[in-house]
């Protein structure tokens, strides 16, 4: 009897990794959308818990597909918002902490993946400090004053959202492993 030829099934592995990075997407926008808090006194800052699903989507299924769902996701919570101004600042800061979270959390190890997230925490920061520097320099010093008052709340976001992603590594890398089992 003649074998059979193989047929590699590259096509369904990718229609599988696209359907996980739009769920992590859909997710991403939920957990921006939904839990959002206005900053007192910002141009149309939130604080969310967006970056946690971030965090945990580069966990579970990595580059460049972390770095996509973070990307569409979090700019998606912003254009239905109505924070256009946001949206490209955001697809790019969103995007690059997938990227890095990504990088550190391949590794499987609870120290390395921690630091990636606090090394996100530090971009998604200085990113936003650096977008109302330059966005809000019309008038008086209002960029400045747009940056330094919209910092604390961003540093929440980034504590808190990694401190859920750390209590939720173990759960989410058990899921992982036991998907690619099967």
């Amino acid at each position: 009897m003649a074998k059979q030829p193989q047929i590699e099934n590259h096509s369904a592995d990718a229609l599988v990794q696209l359907v996980i990075t739009a769920l992590m997407a859909a997710l991403i926008f939920t957990f921006t959308f939904l839990p959002k808090v206005p900053i007192p006194g910002a141009h149309g800052g939130y604080v969310n818990l967006g970056d946690t699903v971030i965090f945990l989507a580069a966990l579970f299924i990595g580059n460049p597909w972390a770095a996509a769902a973070a990307a569409i996701g979090s700019g998606l919570s912003d254009f239905l918002a109505g924070y256009t101004e946001y949206i490209i600042p955001t697809v790019l800061i969103k995007g690059i902490m997938g990227l890095v979270a990504a990088i550190f959390a391949k590794r499987d190890k609870p120290t390395v993946f921690k630091f990636g997230t606090f090394l996100c925490g530090i971009i998604m920061c200085g990113g936003y400090f650096g977008f109302a520097l330059f966005y809000y320099k019309a008038g008086e010093n209002l960029g400045w004053v747009s940056a330094v008052n919209d910092l604390p709340m961003n540093i929440a976001q980034a504590v808190v959202c990694m401190i859920l992603s750390w209590l939720l590594y173990k759960p989410v890398l058990a899921l992982k492993n036991k998907l690619i089992k099967q």
